[in-house]
Parts: structure tokens; sequence; C-alpha cells
């Protein structure tokens, strides 16, 4: 590592250390893997590994180190990496930072999962997914899902194809991206835009609803802790009394 990106690695172990639902799981050189439970209680494994040696001298744009993200509801579903769990597409904006401060933005960004998907509706539709419904995603894009199902008959577009298709014919991909939630979600396009509607609603109610019970335990804390001073208190008069 440069000197740059052991400064970031150090900033990003600080970060670690401030937040008991942030973890370093593996931490060399050339490969890092950091877990994270976001405030939504969902589960994301970044991972990075050098390839610096393997870029293509003609690509002077792709960075020396690979990002991914994979994410689950439940923790193990993470660690095994198994069918219930998929591939987040989400990178930092400035791909030129130090691999420390990119991997600090991304574990931020899901620390507070919540907030993040309000911006990000490929994010909002994988925290209210079903663990069940997980099990026939592979990938959550900006622009659509890749399910099992397209990939195993091999013909799902990738995101350069998305590209050349909004040079091409603006209408015949939107008509694809509304094939493509109806074969997922079974539901018309106006139907799909009440439910991204829905989706951001519960997001909302998720945020709020963990508030009330942030604030609820709370106070439950604070009368439990009332009630054993008043318990001691009272076994100190009697003793006084005595």
């Amino acid at each position: 590592m440069s000197e740059p990106e052991l400064r970031s690695v150090g900033m990003l172990q600080s970060v670690v250390k401030e937040n008991s639902n942030v973890e370093i799981v593996i931490l060399t050189h050339e490969y890092i893997k950091v877990r994270v439970q976001g405030e939504s209680n969902r589960w994301y494994q970044i991972e990075s590994r050098y390839q610096g040696e393997d870029i293509d001298i003609f690509i002077s744009q792709q960075p020396e180190w690979s990002l991914s993200v994979t994410a689950a509801r439940w923790q193990n579903d993470v660690i095994s990496e198994n069918n219930y769990s998929v591939d987040l597409c989400l990178h930092p904006k400035n791909q030129q930072l130090p691999i420390g401060d990119r991997i600090v933005s991304l574990v931020l960004a899901l620390y507070n999962d919540i907030k993040t998907a309000l911006e990000i509706p490929m994010l909002a539709q994988f925290i209210v997914c079903k663990r069940e419904m997980l099990k026939e995603i592979v990938i959550f894009q900006d622009t659509m899902i890749v399910t099992q199902e397209m990939v195993m008959e091999d013909h799902w577009p990738f995101e350069e194809d998305i590209d050349e298709q909004e040079e091409t014919d603006d209408e015949e991909e939107m008509e694809m991206y509304e094939a493509f939630e109806r074969d997922i979600f079974g539901v018309s396009s106006n139907e799909m835009a009440a439910l991204h509607k829905s989706w951001e609603d519960e997001i909302i109610e998720i945020s709020e609803s963990q508030k009330r019970e942030i604030e609820d335990d709370f106070e439950r804390q604070e009368r439990e802790k009332q009630e054993v001073i008043d318990f001691w208190e009272g076994m100190s008069d009697k003793l006084l009394d005595k």
C-alpha cells in the first residue's frame, strides 16, 4: 500500500472502533473485508482486492482496487454468501480516492441504510424485500434487478448494453424495464410506480418505528434505574432507623 492508502486504512480502523455494528473481518495489503449491520438490521459485506498487476494497461481509468458489496437479511447469509445473499451495485462517487476512504464512505452509507435508501431506490427495494424473494434475485442495479432466471437463460442485458439502448431508443428501453418489473413482481408499470411509493413510505415508517423503539427502550431503562435507586434508598432509611 502507498502512504495515502495506509492513512486511509487507519481512518477505516478508527471508524470501525467507534461503531459496534461494523467489523473488519480481514485486513491485509491486498485484501480487505468489512461487515456492517445497518439501521434496518440488514447485513452488508464490503470486499476489496488489490488488482494492480492484473489491470489492462489500455484501461487507464480502472481503479487498482476492486470493490463489491454483498447484502442479506441474516448475518449468516452474508457470511456464507448463500442463495439468500445478493450483490448491490453500490460504488463511491469518487473512484480515485484511496481504498480506505472509499470503503469508509460505503460503511457510513450502509450503517445509515434507512436514510441512504431514501436517496437510492435500489437500496430501498433490497431493504423491503422478503428473504424468500432474495433467493430469486442475483443483483440489484440502479436500472434493473437481475434474477436467477435471467442469468440461467443468459439473455439479460449488461449495463453497457443498457447505455447503448439509451442512445438508440428510449421508448423501447422503457418497455424493456417494464417487462422486467412485470416478470419479477407481476405488476403493471402503474402498479410498479405505486409500489415504489409504498417502498419509500415503508422506509420512512421503519425509521419512525425504530426511533420510537429507541425512545421507549431508553424510558424503560430509566424507570428500572429509578426503581433500583428507590429500593436502596428505602433500605438505607430502614437501616438508619434501626
